[in-house]
């Protein structure tokens, strides 16, 4: 197979991915348990496994960012000079681009099986019951699979150079003859990492459209889950890169030793992918806190330009006919299927009656305020 060059990030990239997604991600991961206490839903696995992703994800980015102020990442490896052999060539940049990088790698493995994990508990919280035998077989699978996956590949990087640890940031020749098994081992881990993430993903569409929901309010939970269409981008994209890389990486390994760009770009975008998913993964929770802050500013919106036009109309025509304006909210929240839960709509009406003998001597301008209050024990 043909080495295709692989395009690296540029310091300034590596930077703004190392600093932006630990506080988008943090700000998400505070708003999911925010939205959990207003709601008062019960905190669940899904939910404290956002901490230890966010955790693991948060290292990932600080070495990234170490790695560029150091000179480790996004900039070309040093070359041997004149005279030095290349076998036992070394550079403090080199150097510090491999302790980074052995640390980076172990760190993705807690993270992405975190967000992996946090997925799949709540497909079981939202959907499962006692009756989706099938589904809960389905899902337990997926969650068994992710737990191998993490805890296996951690370990086979952990000694991808057996027990000489250093070797890992030695010398070129200590590198290659203790740590050869490290490029496919990073060749198997962006493709299953893929397959797990693409499994992930459609999981939940076959079990939106069976919902007892409009077609509209299906189309609007399909969006909600799909932001993590995003992160299945993101892994192929680094699948594609990784595979790429192993062979570039085998010809610049017998050539120079190393090579810092291609490194830098498999690893900026492990942890956009592990950023981006761990997002995605708060997403449906949020979405109850993203539709109210709509509905208010819809709502308050209304209200101001109907009063604007009843204002109007009232001043300016005394024998119109009486008018009323009214509106009413309903809120739809994701919650657990066992979960008891309460919507209240509230109608206001406005009213200009310009017969004040029809309603017993009343005030002719007025506001109705009439509220219901639905109690449901299961949403979904």
């Amino acid at each position: 197979m043909s080495a295709v060059p692989v395009v690296p990030p540029s310091p300034a990239n590596v930077i703004a991915c190392g600093i932006v997604f630990p506080i988008v991600a943090g700000g998400v991961v505070a708003l999911r348990f925010y939205c959990r206490r207003i709601q008062r839903v019960k905190l669940e696995v899904d939910d404290w496994l956002t901490l230890p992703a966010w955790l693991f994800m948060t290292g990932m980015a600080i070495c990234i960012v170490i790695g560029v102020y150091k000179r480790g990442f996004g900039y070309p490896s040093p070359r041997p000079g004149p005279g030095q052999d290349p076998t036992t060539f070394t550079h403090p940049e080199i150097i510090i681009n491999r302790k980074l990088e052995f640390a980076l790698e172990l760190f993705q493995f807690p993270a992405l099986t975190s967000v992996k994990l946090s997925f799949l508990f709540f497909y079981k919280r939202i959907f499962c019951t006692r009756s989706t035998v099938i589904l809960n077989w389905i899902i337990w699978t997926v969650i068994a699979l992710c737990i191998i996956w993490g805890v296996a590949f951690f370990f086979a990087f952990l000694f991808v150079c057996g027990t000489h640890f250093s070797s890992f940031w030695g010398t070129p020749i200590a590198f290659k003859t203790h740590c050869s098994i490290i490029l496919p081992e990073n060749y198997w881990i962006a493709i299953t990492d893929f397959m797990l993430d693409a499994v992930i993903f459609f999981i939940p569409m076959p079990l939106i459209f069976r919902l007892q929901m409009s077609t509209t309010r299906k189309f609007g939970l399909l969006a909600i889950f799909a932001v993590g269409a995003l992160t299945l981008a993101a892994s192929i994209t680094r699948m594609v890169i990784f595979v790429n890389a192993v062979q570039v990486l085998k010809k610049a390994y017998k050539s120079s030793g190393t090579n810092n760009l291609t490194v830098t770009a498999g690893l900026y975008w492990t942890v956009f992918e592990c950023g981006l998913g761990l997002i995605a993964a708060c997403m449906p929770a949020i979405y109850v806190l993203l539709k109210r802050f709509s509905v208010r500013y819809i709502r308050t919106n209304n209200q101001q330009s109907k009063e604007s036009l009843w204002s109007w109309r009232t001043v300016h025509s005394k024998s119109q006919q009486p008018s009323t304006m009214n509106f009413s909210v309903s809120e739809i929240e994701l919650v657990p299927a066992d979960a008891p839960h309460a919507t209240i709509n509230t109608r206001v009406e406005k009213q200009s009656v310009e017969d004040q003998s029809r309603h017993n001597n009343r005030h002719a301008n007025g506001i109705c305020v009439s509220k219901t209050v639905q109690r449901a024990e299961n949403m979904i």
